[in-house]
């Protein structure tokens, strides 16, 4: 949370400094109706993503990151708008500028909300010992096991230990389907556990560097 106000002090320096620097009238960048509505749309497009029982930083993370899709279509509409309202005015260049605002405030927000909380991308296998890196392409490794591509991303995920909730959060799933994938991903493996995905990664490699 101290970062997040850490982050916000920041942006709004930013925008402090610029203003100065441009001579820009900040006032004109507020406005607290297209302000709410964009908070609600960023809502609205963020609700397909909750689930009960999500980590909080996940849905703040799919929040900031649903900010910039809610600006940039209010923006869109705010346009479209102007250009049908306000051709041929004095105002219209103005008024087409001003509809940027909602997109500023989206990049705002995904700044202040998308920030990663990575796990260590480093997986030790219980029994050789050998610590698997995160870097590594461990997606290549289960193809001879005919997985689907979207099976063969999160096995290679699941090797890299990421949890069901950081690889939903990465490709915009739902934690169901992940678990879903991941159940027909033990299934067509022949495993039971994660830990033996990780094994079976770390068991193409050395086949592979062998030969």
């Amino acid at each position: 949370m101290k970062r997040k106000w850490q982050v916000s002090l920041s942006i709004i320096l930013y925008i402090l400094i610029l203003a100065a620097a441009l001579d820009f009238n900040l006032l004109k960048l507020i406005d607290l109706r297209l302000f709410l509505l964009f908070v609600l749309g960023t809502a609205v497009l963020t609700v397909p993503f909750y689930e009960k029982g999500i980590d909080r930083r996940e849905f703040w993370y799919i929040f900031g990151r649903k900010a910039i899709e809610a600006g940039l279509i209010q923006t869109l509409l705010l346009m479209f708008v102007g250009l049908q309202n306000s051709a041929g005015s004095e105002t219209f260049l103005s008024d087409i500028a001003m509809s940027f605002r909602p997109l500023l405030y989206g990049f705002c927000l995904q700044i202040v909300f998308s920030e990663k909380f990575e796990k260590s991308a480093v997986v030790q296998d219980t029994q050789t010992g050998v610590a698997a890196r995160g870097d590594l392409d461990f997606a290549k490794r289960f193809q001879e096991f005919g997985l689907t591509k979207r099976e063969l991303e999160i096995a290679g995920l699941v090797a890299e230990g990421k949890s069901n909730g950081e690889i939903a959060q990465m490709l915009y799933i739902s934690e169901t389907t992940v678990k879903k994938h991941v159940s027909n991903i033990f299934e067509k493996t022949g495993v039971s556990r994660r830990e033996e995905l990780v094994r079976i990664a770390l068991g193409i490699k050395k086949k592979a560097l062998i030969e």
